[in-house]
């Protein structure tokens, strides 16, 4: 699961773990996104196995999305 949250984490933006790679640091949110979906995308093609997105939205919450951008209820 990656977690991408609605504001930055300091001054240098936002965070994307990269597996086996550490992080990657993007100055938006939705460049940060991409780059989460693209991986989630890319771990569940080589295992199978359901790769997941944990967003903060503007509200505080957290919500779990699909590979497919759909929301786990």
């Amino acid at each position: 699961m990656i977690e991408i949250p609605y504001r930055p984490e300091g001054p240098n933006g936002w965070k994307v773990p990269v597996p086996g790679d550490g992080e990657k640091q993007f100055s938006s949110r939705e460049e940060a996104l991409a780059f989460a979906l693209r991986i989630a995308r890319e771990q569940h093609s080589a295992t199978a196995e359901p790769r997941y997105l944990c967003v903060e939205g503007g509200d505080g919450k957290w919500r779990l999305f699909t590979t497919d951008l759909l929301p786990l209820t």
